[in-house]
């Protein structure tokens, strides 16, 4: 009982601390979770965003090719106009020259209808180059912003690529740190377990003993209580018993001590007497307190010390001997007033 007092108590203790190395261990767990899930999540946000940027900048590499091709064409078109409307002034600038050296008016007018044709042509050019102009204006602007947002986009993937490598590391690290903790916490976990199943055995049967020796001690209680009742009871028994004989021996003393004289004048009851067999029921004494009712005149009348001589009462209380037999006879005492009777025959024997 002893030994599983202690090791019930040495297995507490060992909980406790298993307990407290699991709740520590299990915080460091927790704490590399968190690290591991930030950085992992970290990474792969960060490579979501490279990846997202590389697209971005692909679709702007595509329309940046478009504005460009469409700066190129309207560049070279407005070249061409150019080149064109350099090639009308030229013819314009001889067929003047040529109209002042014309000699006839037909040759005048031929040369002037050829002039005012290449002046039309000419404004058609010039106005072909004014809408060519602010076209590849807004086209060179689109451009440029098209490329700063390019050359931006190229930067931060730059910046997160530069930062990915610390990350990785990061991530490594953190890993490796979740791998320990990990094993430390179900370590722990586990060895909290083995101790907290072994307590519940021990205590368990601790239960029992502590059960089995309630109930021996409650069994042990009553049977304690059992014997201690018995012996009241005994004692209250002989107690009774005692002060029956006390009673009774005082009782058959007064009786003795009556006068006979009186008792002896109604001899027609001596007939009563010889109806002995009722005698045995006189066994039990004990309904001689009635007869306590006639010494106040027994006490005035009669002088009982010569008639005590006479009696020799001692070898008629071996005749009677109720010891065992009052025990029985209790609830039939009451029916015992034939003792009176026995004593009108000693009456009779004492006249003789």
């Amino acid at each position: 009982m002893v030994s599983i007092e202690s090791s019930v108590k040495k297995l507490a203790k060992q909980k406790q601390e298993f307990s407290k190395i699991r709740r520590s261990s299990e915080r460091e767990f927790q704490k590399a979770k968190v690290l591991s899930r930030k950085y992992t999540s970290s990474l792969t946000s960060l490579q979501k965003r490279v990846i997202s940027s590389r697209e971005q900048i692909e679709g702007i590499s595509y329309t940046l090719n478009q504005k460009i091709s469409q700066l190129e064409s309207v560049q070279r078109l407005k070249n061409a106009a150019q080149e064109k409307l350099d090639l009308e002034i030229q013819n314009k600038e001889k067929l003047e020259s040529e109209a002042e050296f014309a000699i006839t008016d037909d040759e005048k007018q031929s040369i002037l209808s050829r002039i005012n044709m290449i002046t039309s042509v000419i404004s058609d050019i010039k106005n072909e180059i004014k809408q060519r102009t602010p076209m590849e204006k807004k086209l060179i602007q689109i451009i440029d912003e098209i490329n700063n947002s390019k050359s931006k986009i190229s930067n931060s993937v730059k910046k997160n690529l530069e930062s990915r490598p610390e990350l990785i590391n990061l991530v490594k690290n953190s890993a490796n740190k979740l791998e320990k903790t990990t094993k430390k916490f179900h370590y722990s976990k586990s060895r909290e377990d083995y101790a907290k199943n072994k307590l519940n055995k021990v205590s368990s049967e601790l239960s029992k003993l502590l059960r089995k020796r309630a109930k021996a001690k409650a069994r042990a209680e009553a049977v304690a209580k059992a014997k201690k009742a018995k012996a009241r009871a005994e004692a209250v028994a002989k107690a009774k018993k005692a002060k029956a004989r006390a009673e009774a021996v005082a009782k058959a003393k007064k009786a003795r001590a009556k006068p006979k004289a009186k008792k002896a004048r109604a001899k027609p009851k001596a007939k009563k007497a010889r109806a002995k067999p009722k005698a045995k029921k006189t066994r039990a004494k004990p309904k001689a307190k009635k007869a306590r009712a006639k010494p106040k005149a027994k006490k005035t009348r009669a002088k009982p010390k010569a008639k005590k001589t006479r009696a020799k009462p001692k070898a008629k209380k071996t005749r009677a001997k109720p010891k065992a037999k009052k025990t029985r006879a209790k609830p039939k005492a009451k029916k015992t007033r034939a003792k009176p009777k026995a004593k009108k025959t000693r009456a009779k024997k004492n006249r003789r």
